[in-house]
């Protein structure tokens, strides 16, 4: 199980990757999509669903944009 949280820059989605890993939770960027409505749209994908991740990016001023559940890593 693989989750994704979707996160609206670059920038945001780097900060994020810092901050789950300073509470040793291993996160990877990747690009999501990439339209004219919403601009690049990048995301943390976590091997494992984590509960706290959404409140640690929350709180560290990362947006959560959505949450995708999906199988395989």
């Amino acid at each position: 199980m693989q989750t994704l949280y979707a996160i609206g820059s670059i920038n945001d989605a780097m900060r994020g990757k810092r901050l789950l890993e300073k509470y040793g939770i291993r996160a990877y960027i990747q690009k999501l999509s990439s339209d004219a409505e919403n601009g690049c749209v990048y995301g943390l994908a976590v091997t494992s669903s984590v509960p706290q991740a959404v409140s640690v990016l929350k709180q560290g001023g990362v947006a959560v944009r959505e949450v995708r559940e999906r199988e395989g890593s």
